[in-house]
C-alpha cells in the first residue's frame, strides 16, 4: 500500500510544474516517512489519550485536555488515528465522551453563547464532526457541526475575515474547516460562502510577511502556509501555482523553529506542516515536501515538546502533530482543479 501511495504521489506531479522535480533522495525520504508514519501516529496517541481521559473542566462532552478546544481536537485526533490506521483501541474512550446526552448539552451551551470558542474551537469541532462520521458512520455530531458552521458564517458575514489573524482568532483556520465541512455535508452554500470570502480577501499580491505574522508573534498557528492551503481549495490549479509562487517565493525560506521562544510557538512546526503537505500536493514542488518533512521531524524528534509538561504542552501539541500526519493520508490527487 505504501508503494502504491508513493507512486501516486510522484506520478501525479510528473510534469505538473516548472519547479525543480522531487529528487531521488527526497523521494527515498518520503518513502521512509510513509513506512514510519503509523508508528509516529501511535506514539502521539499516548499523551492524547491521557488528556482526553481526564475531567479537567465541567463541560459535558469536552471536559479533558485543560480546555474545551483542546478536548475537541484531542477527540478528533483519536478518531482520525483510528480511521487512518484501523487501530480501534480508543473506541470506548471516544464514545464515553460523545454520548447523545452529553452532545445535546454541548449543543445547548453552544447556542446560548455565540461568542464561545469563536472561531478557533468551533473550527476544530467541524473537523471532528467530519471525521467522526467518516470513521464511525454515525451522524450524532451533525447538529453541533451545523450550529458551528452557521455561527462561523454569521460571524464572517458581520466582519470580513482577516488573513493576517492568528492563534485563536485565525479566520483562515475557520474557513479551511468550514469549506471541508461544506464538502463533507454536500452543502453548496457553505462552499460558495468560503470561495467568495477567499476571493475577496485572500488573493492580495506580494509575499507573505512570514517573520512578522508567524515568528515574531510567537504563536502556535501557521499563517502563511494555512493561507496558501486555503487558497488552493478555491483557485484552479494553474492559477494557484502562479499565485503561490509570488506569495511563497523561493526567496522566502520556510525553516523549522528549532528553539521555541514561547509555549505556544512549540506547536508552530506541526501547524505549518499541515499546509506544507497540501502545497506539495497542489503544486508538486519538492521545496514544499522538503519543508513538510523537516517541520514534522524537527518537533516529533523532540518528544518533550509534545509529551512533556501536561499543563503547558502535552495537552495539545501531540494533537497538532497528529493532523500533520493525517494530511498525508489524504487522496494524493492534486488539489485546486475546481
Amino acid at each position: 500500500m505504501r508503494d502504491v501511495l508513493l507512486a501516486c504521489l510522484l506520478v501525479s506531479f510528473a510534469g505538473a510544474t516548472s519547479a525543480p522535480a522531487v529528487t531521488k533522495d527526497l523521494s527515498a525520504e518520503l518513502a521512509r516517512f510513509l513506512d514510519d508514519r503509523a508508528s509516529f501516529a501511535t506514539a502521539l496517541t499516548k499523551p492524547i489519550a491521557v488528556c482526553v481521559g481526564r475531567s479537567d473542566t465541567d463541560h459535558p462532552a469536552f471536559d479533558g485536555c485543560i480546555d474545551w478546544h483542546s478536548s475537541v481536537h484531542g477527540l478528533w485526533a483519536l478518531t482520525a488515528y483510528e480511521g487512518a490506521t484501523g487501530d480501534r483501541r480508543f473506541d470506548a474512550l471516544i464514545h464515553h465522551n460523545l454520548t447523545p446526552e452529553k452532545l445535546a448539552r454541548e449543543l445547548s451551551d453552544l447556542r446560548s453563547r455565540p461568542k464561545f470558542e469563536m472561531p478557533y474551537g468551533r473550527a476544530w469541532l467541524l473537523r471532528l464532526a467530519i471525521d467522526y462520521e467518516r470513521v464511525f458512520g454515525d451522524h450524532r455530531l451533525a447538529p453541533l457541526a451545523q450550529e458551528a458552521a452557521h455561527s462561523i458564517m454569521a460571524y464572517y458575514t458581520q466582519e470580513e475575515p482577516d488573513p493576517l489573524s492568528t492563534a485563536y482568532a485565525s479566520a483562515t483556520w475557520a474557513l479551511i474547516n468550514l469549506y471541508d465541512f461544506g464538502i463533507a455535508s454536500g452543502d453548496a452554500k457553505i462552499m460558495a460562502f468560503v470561495r467568495d470570502k477567499v476571493r475577496a480577501n485572500y488573493l492580495r499580491p506580494g509575499a507573505c510577511p512570514l517573520q512578522a505574522v508567524e515568528v515574531a508573534t510567537r504563536e502556535f498557528l501557521a499563517v502563511c502556509t494555512n493561507w496558501a492551503w486555503l487558497v488552493s481549495k478555491v483557485l484552479p490549479r494553474d492559477d494557484f501555482k502562479a499565485w503561490v509562487n509570488g506569495f511563497l517565493p523561493d526567496s522566502l525560506p520556510i525553516k523549522p523553529i528549532i528553539s521555541a521562544e514561547s509555549v505556544h510557538q512549540a506547536g508552530l512546526n506541526f501547524s505549518r506542516a499541515w499546509g506544507l503537505w497540501h502545497l506539495y500536493r497542489a503544486t508538486g514542488e519538492g521545496r514544499f515536501l522538503r519543508a513538510y518533512l523537516d517541520h514534522f521531524k524537527s518537533t516529533y524528534e523532540r518528544p518533550k515538546i509534545w509529551d512533556g509538561d501536561y499543563g503547558t504542552l502535552s495537552h495539545w501539541v501531540a494533537q497538532f502533530g497528529m493532523l500533520a500526519l493525517m494530511v498525508s493520508y489524504d487522496d494524493p490527487a492534486p488539489t485546486g482543479a475546481r
